[in-house]
């Protein structure tokens, strides 16, 4: 599976559930510090989306291309994903940074037969929102999501009257989960 912004807090999650369940984890990253997050979350394979051909460096990994992409940048991303995804492979995507318009390559995505599956937890329906709490939970229980640097997922901590510095953290991309400590 290919798991997009592998440093990210959501490609983290993707990563550490997708190796739980047993997957084998390709994450793109932008540079070699999330690299080095993306690793220490799990992941396989890391490919640098902004060096060389990563389409080429996936398909070297997987000549017959991913199964499933979970993509958080569909407009930026989607010829990456179609260049690499496997016949009959799913596109599922939960955001789309940037908001850049996503051009679909109508051709190739039939002739893959690829499946394009939007993910929105609100609207997702009470039985699947069920079924990932109770995912979510075993994979919890297992161990298999922790954070801190060590585990790819630095969390930054603001205490509550420094709300404002948090969220500007956030809007400035700050690589790690941003956290308001209550207790403080």
């Amino acid at each position: 599976m290919l798991a997009a912004g592998g440093a990210g807090a959501v490609g983290h999650a993707v990563i550490q559930l997708a190796r739980w369940a047993g997957a084998t984890v390709i994450t793109t990253v932008s540079g070699p510090h999330k690299a080095r997050l993306a690793t220490a979350a799990g992941a396989h394979h890391v490919i640098n989306y902004r060096d060389g051909d990563p389409a080429a460096e996936i398909r070297d990994i997987v000549p017959d291309g991913v199964d499933i992409v979970a993509e958080v940048a569909l407009g930026a991303n989607l010829a990456l994903d179609l260049a690499v995804l496997r016949l009959r492979g799913t596109i599922s995507t939960y955001a789309n940074d940037g908001g850049k318009p996503a051009g679909l390559d109508v051709p190739r995505a039939m002739v893959l037969n690829t499946r394009l599956q939007f993910l929105v937890l609100y609207t997702a329906g009470p039985e699947a929102r069920a079924a990932a709490v109770e995912d979510v939970a075993a994979a919890v229980r297992d161990g298999a999501l922790p954070v801190g640097e060590e585990h790819g997922l630095p969390l930054i901590r603001f205490p509550l009257d420094r709300t404002a510095d948090a969220h500007r953290a956030v809007e400035g991309g700050a690589v790690g989960k941003v956290v308001v400590d209550l207790a403080s």
